[in-house]
Parts: C-alpha cells; sequence; structure tokens
C-alpha cells in the first residue's frame, strides 16, 4: 500500500510472437488450415510441447518437420520459411481443402502411411467441395486398391 492505496504489481507478460518469426507462420498455417494446436501435432505427430516450442521461437523443426508441416498445412516451403507475410497476410495458400486437414485430426487420418497422406493431398475435386468423409471414403478405396488380390 502506498499511502492508503493499494498499488498492483507489476505483471510480467509473455513475450509476443514477433509476426515475421518461423513460430508465427507456422502458427498461421495450421489455423488458417482449420487445425486446433492439439489436432496440428496429432496429424505431424509431434509432441504437444514441441509445437509450443516452435511457435515461442525456441527451437526449429527440423527438415522432416518442416516437410511434413507443408503438407499438412498446404504451405509451400518457400513460404514458410521467408520473412514476408505469414499465411494468415498472404491471402491463401496453395494445398489441400481444409476438410483435408480436418480429417488428419481424426482416427483415420492419423492412422494415415506418409505415403497415404501425400496421395490424399495431392487428390484435385473439380466442381464439388470434399468433405472429411470424402477423405475417409478415399483412404478406404486407397487402402482396397493397394490390397495384393487373393
Amino acid at each position: 500500500m502506498i499511502g492508503g492505496t493499494a498499488v498492483d504489481k507489476p505483471v510480467p507478460m509473455a513475450p509476443r510472437l514477433q509476426h515475421d518469426s518461423l513460430g508465427a507462420r507456422i502458427q498461421a498455417a495450421y489455423r488458417r488450415a482449420g487445425l486446433n494446436r492439439s489436432q496440428f501435432q496429432r496429424a505431424l505427430g509431434v509432441a504437444y510441447s514441441t509445437v509450443l516450442l516452435w511457435e515461442r521461437d525456441r527451437t526449429q523443426p527440423n527438415a522432416d518437420n518442416l516437410r511434413a508441416i507443408c503438407e499438412v498445412t498446404g504451405v509451400p516451403v518457400g513460404q514458410l520459411l521467408s520473412n514476408g507475410p505469414s499465411p494468415s497476410q498472404s491471402g491463401g495458400c496453395a494445398g489441400p481443402p481444409a476438410a483435408f486437414h480436418r480429417f488428419l485430426g481424426t482416427p483415420h487420418g492419423r492412422s494415415m502411411s506418409a505415403d497415404e497422406r501425400r496421395t490424399l493431398a495431392e487428390v484435385e475435386f473439380h466442381g464439388i467441395v470434399p468433405t472429411e468423409e470424402t477423405y475417409h471414403l478415399l483412404l478406404a478405396g486407397l487402402r482396397v486398391a493397394g490390397r495384393p488380390e487373393d
């Protein structure tokens, strides 16, 4: 108390994400893809804390994780690594529809191999908007087609 008046102790503020940092671009990329942090980390197969460390620029993803981030979010590696506009400011990014990213957070999406994920990410849709169910059916078809005949 100072002069009979209660004075609040200053509370240290958490460091703000730099808009031009890799961590901020990673966060913007997965959010733009319609994923939350938990869905994103499961789709990548990394720990939740790993994503937090990337976002806070305490560590950086290795080459394999960068490749996976780009596959999951649809953001080209050059855009992710550049100091240019973040994916949320760039007006869009090439890549799979948002339903694909949501599908990655489902049990079937998490069970996909890297080859299956790459194949489904490359599917082009003309005149339709795919849903999570669309990707579930495509994955089932892909797995049936890949089985040897009896």
